[in-house]
This record gives C-alpha cells, structure tokens and sequence, in this order.
C-alpha cells in the first residue's frame, strides 16, 4: 500500500497530462505544473473531460469526475509542490533542463519524498547528478498513452534506495500499473529489448533474403505479432526509432548485437518516416494497398505431430514421382544453417535441395528457401504444400531462415538482459507482453524453441555470418548446455 496521498506531475503534455489523470482517479490529491499557462489550463480541463466520459461510460462513480476537479490543483510555480509525498517528472526528454528541476525540487519537497523521471532514454544517474540526495531519485518511465498502458517500469539507478524502489513500486500499484523494476541504462528494459525485433528485420531485408512485406507478414502468421517489424517502426516513426537504436547502441558501447543498418538510416535521412509522413517501409497514401488481416492467435494450432505426419507423407510423394523426369528434390530442415552450408556439409546436389523450416508447423506455416540455382525445385515443393493447405513463404538463403533468426534474436537479447540484470526473466517476459503485446516474452520464446535448439541456431549464425552481432549470451549458453530451463536465476 502507497503512502502518497498527494502526487506532483512536472509537464502538462500527453504524458504529464496521463500521469496526473490516473493519479485522480486512484483517489489523489494531483498537483500539476507547466511553464506554459496556456498548456496547463487546455491540460485540466481535458483531463477533467476525460474523467467524465469514464464516468458516463460506466467506468468511475457519478459525480466523481467534480470530485476529481476538486483534488487537482493547476500550479503557477514550484512551491506548490511542497506537500507532495511524490513528483513525477515528464518535462522535454533532454537532460540539462531536468537535472535543474530535479534540483529545485529538491529544495522545496519534504525530505522523503520520491523524485521520479518519466524519461524513456535518459540516464537517471544523470538526472539525479545535481542533488544532493540521490537515495530519492528513480525512474518511473510510463508508456503512452498513459490510462491504458498498464506497465510502468520502475527504474533503480545506482544511487537509489531500496526504499525509494520499494515505496514508487507501491505507488505505481497503486494508481493502476504493473511495475516491473529495472536497472538504469540506455533504453531500460522495453526499449533496449524491442531492439532485437527491429534491427534484425532491418538486417534480414538488407542482406536481400526476402522483402518488406513477406517478413512483416511472416512474423504475424508464422508467430502471431501483431505487427510485422516494419509494421511497427512506422507506427512508431522511423525518426523516433532511429534515433532510440542509435542512442542505446552507442551507450553500450557498440555491442553488434544492437546495431542497426545502413537501410534505417537512410530511410530516416529520405524522411520516410512511416505513417506520420504517408510513407515508410510501407506505404500509407490514400489509394495504396494495405495488408490488414490480423495475426492468429498463438493458440489457434493444429496437433503438431499430425502437421509433420502430412508432410512427411506429402515428401514421399515428391520423391516417387519428382518434379520432372529425374529423381524428386532432397528436404532437408535445418536449424541455424543455409541450405548452401547444409548442401556443403552433407554432400547434396544444391540445385535438387530444399530446406524447410517447420517451426510454425502447428500453424501450417512453412518457410522454404534453397541454395543459389536451386529455386526451381523449391517452386515445386511450395506449390504441393500449397495444394495441401499449407501456407508457404519463400526466401532467398539465410541462416536460420527468418522466423528461427528473429525469435532466437529476441530470445537471445533477453537472455542478455537477465545476464546483466536489466530485469528479471519473468519481469523481461511481462514487460514486453504488456508494452509491444508479444505473444510470449523473449526468455518464454527461447522455452519454446528449446533452449538447446536457440543455442543451436545463434551458435550457427554466428559461425557462418562470423558477426559477433549473433554471439550468445551466456545465460542461454550456460543454461543450454547444463539443460536447465532459460528461467533458471543463478
């Protein structure tokens, strides 16, 4: 249970304005400060009307929202923050300008009251470098829009107590969120995490495996995402993830496995920057074509063992009768390999072999692809498969094909944040279910595949790409090799 009765918000845009609106219907006192007069004032009342199309809505008690108004006090300065037991602050994201509000707060609340920043990129370390008491200071990094988003992330920064962590975790219950407490660093937890998704779309599409389109639509029916990668980038804006994949990259000194690709950043210097601008990796104009069948849902599955029992049966078909009047292709279903490394190592004809990639099996989604000159024989299979009901994507060559790539990818940063202690595996798991609605989190995708086989394909895509972007993380090593499950704390 909380002991704030009476919450400061610092910022009266979007996020300001969403703080100080859950803040009152949690049953607050809210006081809410802005510079700017004019934004304070168009901010209480919209937080006032918002109150009261709950309330018409059935989802607040009558009369609540003139109650609400009554608690919110609209602040002209600092000094009305003094009986605040908590001040939240979400001022412009740049770091001088909080480090002096930090820093005049200080000098007017009571000496235990908690200093959070809603910042999404900032070091709080570095925000708290200008008091004198650091113990107080923490992250509360919300998601917009605010009333909706369930997850706050309660971010601890070396200086920070475990009182103050303990006390904005109560808080952050208690006025409707599920926290999850993270370590401070570039990105935190979702933002740092959601770089996996993205950046190995981006290099996916750049290597010239396959398009835009097929690897959008691939994550969504092979995997159930909601969105595609690129999908999501324009959504979000090509200019704000650009800049977020840059800032976290340089701030973990350059670890390959968070750098982005030449194919972002020119889309950001072209000003593509997704819907905001009409177009991105996709187009968004009027009269463009849009892709807008939803994703299954992960549940929906047919018995795994009966999918494989009708392609099995569908390959000796292809072996006895071929594809023309020579012998039927070669399937193969490698993990982490190509089909050209698969080819060399076991000694088959390239242009007669077709691998396969039965991860989402359950989901009839097959992934085919085939070594340069093979593709004849692929279209082949793919049409078969086709026939039979199953949906068939074809690419170019790739190391673990694109699903086994993006899922071990995701699987494998998470295994790095819990390595370093960015959060807990469960916490890492629920903050992304809850911020980018994945279908499962990225140490319960590792579960999924197998720990083993997630191993197996970054162990392999490391050999073969010989890029230490793939290098696994020795939590998922260790816990590969020892067969303990990829949750297992140390």
């Amino acid at each position: 249970m909380t002991d704030v009765t009476t919450l400061g918000v610092v910022g009266a845009g979007p996020m300001g304005a969403g703080i100080a609106q859950i803040g009152l219907t949690a049953g607050m006192r809210v006081i809410l400060h802005d510079l700017s007069g004019e934004a304070l004032a168009k901010a209480g009342k919209d937080i006032i009307a918002r109150i009261a199309r709950l309330v018409e809505k059935g989802q607040l008690p009558e009369g609540y929202a003139a109650e609400a108004e009554a608690r919110l006090t609209l602040a002209e300065g600092m000094a009305a923050f003094a009986p605040c037991e908590a001040v939240v602050e979400a001022i412009v994201e740049r770091l001088e300008p909080k480090q002096a509000l930090f820093a005049a707060l200080e000098a007017v609340v009571g000496p235990r009251a908690i200093l959070a920043s809603n910042t999404s990129s900032l070091s709080v370390a570095a925000i708290a470098a200008s008091c004198k008491d650091k113990s107080r200071v923490c992250g509360l990094h919300f998601f917009n829009p605010v009333p909706l988003m369930k997850l706050v992330e309660v971010v601890v920064a070396p200086g920070t107590s475990a009182e103050t962590a303990e006390r904005a975790t109560a808080l952050s219950k208690a006025i409707g969120k599920v926290p999850v407490t993270v370590k401070d660093g570039p990105g935190f937890l979702v933002n740092l995490q959601g770089r996996a998704y993205a950046t190995e779309g981006l290099a996916i599409v750049q290597e010239g495996v396959t398009d835009v389109a097929t690897l959008d639509r691939i994550m969504r029916d092979a995997a159930g995402f909601r969105m595609g990668p690129f999908e999501l980038m324009d959504l979000t804006g090509i200019d704000v993830n650009f800049a977020a994949t840059t800032f976290i990259y340089e701030g973990y000194q350059h670890d390959p496995r968070l750098k982005t690709t030449t194919l972002h950043e020119l889309m950001f210097h072209a000003g593509r920057y997704g819907r905001k601008t009409g177009q991105g990796f996709h187009d968004y104009r009027e009269g463009a074509a849009q892709e807008t069948d939803p994703a299954p849902e992960i549940g929906d599955a047919r018995p795994f063992s009966a999918t494989i029992g009708e392609v099995a049966a569908g390959f000796d078909l292809l072996r006895q009768h071929g594809l023309s009047e020579g012998a039927g292709p070669v399937l193969i279903a490698p993990v982490g390999e190509d089909c050209s490394t698969a080819c060399h190592r076991l000694g088959l004809d390239p242009a007669n072999t077709v691998a396969i990639d039965f991860t989402a099996a359950e989901r009839r989604h097959l992934t085919l692809m085939t070594a340069p000159g093979g593709g004849a024989a692929a279209q082949g299979v793919a049409e078969w498969l086709r026939s039979h009901a199953f949906t068939v994507e074809a690419i170019k060559d790739s190391p673990g094909f694109v699903l086994q790539r993006m899922l071990a990818m995701i699987a494998n940063l998470g295994c790095e944040l819990a390595q370093i202690g960015v959060g807990s595996p469960a916490d890492i798991d629920l903050a992304m279910k809850l911020a980018q609605n994945y279908p499962k989190g990225p140490l319960e995708w590792a579960a999924w595949l197998g720990e083993a086989k997630t191993f197996a394909i970054m162990s392999q895509l490391h050999a073969i790409t010989g890029s230490d972007r793939y290098r696994p993380s020795l939590w998922l090593r260790r816990r590969a090799m020892l067969g303990l499950p990829v949750h297992q704390a140390d």
